[in-house]
Parts: structure tokens; C-alpha cells; sequence
């Protein structure tokens, strides 16, 4: 363990800010120097050198010191820098090479579904999902997951001003039944779609969350039915606990 005399100017630094960046995110001096275990004159050195450079801002009322704007502007170049977009396609390449299936990626984008980014093996049937569709609301995994987790009123309001297709005996087609495979979906943390978009067509797909516990995305992998039913729910069991597995990853990179 490194002693307390032994530490930079710069760590000692480096560690009152890794302080105030935790709850409650606004400290006094005396909380600074009883957490950091330096005494009050050094922390009050280091918090003179930080705040000349506006890398934390006092409240001249509370005495209480709290991140300032040069931090938040080196973490918007560091947002600038850092491509997301190839972190994201990294993660779904290693799902559709562990699933040995296609894999897609969509967002909501106000009251539209978006597919940002699809990656389709080989396979004697295409799905032909493509990054920069829009897709349904009532059927296939991207419409229903990113729908369960939308805000209620809104989305009756969207499923009372359309009118959706039959297309196959599994499609879903009246409010009342969309939204309570809804609710499913949200109670599971899941979404299967089972033969809704075509009769040969199966998906399954779980909600991308950001840091905040919001939900952003929705990662879904597709297939082929298969001869029977029973081994297409082994499948979809397996491709499900795959999706799980990949959860914390996505998260790390999405806002």
C-alpha cells in the first residue's frame, strides 16, 4: 500500500476528483479531507490549482465543490475521438459468429423504429434486414421490445392511429393483444418473434440498457424455423442466454 506522503501532487489531484465524481457529486473541504485522508491545507492547495484550470467549480454559497466544465469538455472529445460505431459492430460480429446466425441492432427514433446496423450470414433463406430500415411496431423484435419499454400513453396513441397487416397467423394485429405482448416482453426482459413476419421466420432479442438503467437499442438474432416446434424453442433458449451474455458490453458503449 502506498503511504500517504508517498503520493504526487498529481495523484493527490487525481484523487479528489475521483471523489467528487461519486454521489452526492458536491463535497466541502472538510468531507474532501476526511475521505481523501489529506489534510484540509492540502486540499485546499489542490483545489485552488484545480479550480484556476475550471476543473471544479465552488458554490460561493454552500462552500461545496463539485466537477467543472474543463472535464466535461475533455470527456466530448474523448466522445468525439472514441468510435462507438465500430465497438458496437465488434460486439455483434462476435454474437452472429458465436450464433452462427444474423444479428441486428435498432433504436427508436421518436415514434420510428431504426435499424442501424444488421449483420446476415449465409443461409439458404435471406431475411434481408438492412441498416436504415424502419420496421413495425406490432411484429418482429425491434418494433416490440423498443415499444414495451416506450412511455404507455405514447404508445397507444401510435397503435390507435395505424392499422396493421395479418401477415401471418402469428401477426399481431389489435391494441389491446400488441399491448399485452408488451407487458410480456417487459415483465421477461426479452422479445421472441415467433413466424409474425413471415412464416419461416424466427427472432429473438433482448433490450440494450445505457449506465442509467435507460433502455436504448435492441439486439435481436434471426433464423430459420425449424421442423418442429420444440427444437425451435431450444434454439431460441440458447440464443437468448448468448444475447444475455453480451448485455454488459453493449451498455458500456452506449450514452
Amino acid at each position: 500500500m502506498i503511504k500517504l506522503e508517498n503520493i504526487t501532487s498529481l495523484e493527490k489531484a487525481i484523487n479528489i476528483l475521483e471523489i467528487l465524481q461519486k454521489p452526492p457529486y458536491s463535497y466541502k473541504v472538510t468531507e474532501l479531507s476526511n475521505l481523501s485522508g489529506f489534510n484540509r491545507t492540502t486540499v485546499h492547495r489542490l483545489l485552488s490549482t484545480l479550480e484556476k484550470a475550471k476543473f471544479v467549480i465552488r458554490n460561493q454559497d454552500t462552500k461545496e465543490f463539485k466537477i467543472g466544465p474543463s472535464i466535461y469538455q475533455m470527456g466530448c472529445i474523448y466522445l468525439n475521438n472514441f468510435n462507438y460505431k465500430d465497438m458496437i459492430l465488434k460486439i455483434l460480429e462476435d454474437i452472429s459468429k458465436e450464433t452462427e446466425e444474423s444479428v441486428g441492432y435498432a433504436v427508436l427514433e421518436g415514434d420510428t423504429v431504426l435499424s442501424l446496423y444488421e449483420i446476415e450470414i449465409n443461409q439458404p433463406l435471406k431475411m434481408n434486414y438492412k441498416p436504415g430500415l424502419y420496421y413495425p411496431i406490432n411484429r418482429g423484435c425491434y418494433g416490440k421490445c423498443l415499444m414495451a419499454y416506450n412511455e404507455p400513453e405514447i404508445v397507444r396513441k401510435l397503435l390507435q392511429n395505424q392499422e396493421f397487416e395479418k401477415i401471418t397467423k402469428y401477426t399481431l394485429t389489435e391494441p389491446d393483444e400488441i399491448i399485452k405482448e408488451y407487458q410480456l416482453i417487459k415483465e421477461q426482459g426479452y422479445v421472441v418473434s415467433y413466424c409474425e413476419v413471415s412464416s419461416y421466420a424466427i427472432g429473438v432479442g433482448i433490450p440494450v440498457f445505457n449506465s442509467k438503467g435507460q433502455v436504448k437499442a435492441c439486439v435481436a438474432v434471426s433464423f430459420v424455423k425449424g421442423n418442429n416446434k420444440k427444437s425451435d424453442m431450444v434454439k431460441i433458449e440458447k440464443m437468448l442466454n448468448i444475447l444475455k451474455s453480451y448485455s454488459e458490453e453493449f451498455t458500456k458503449y452506449i450514452l
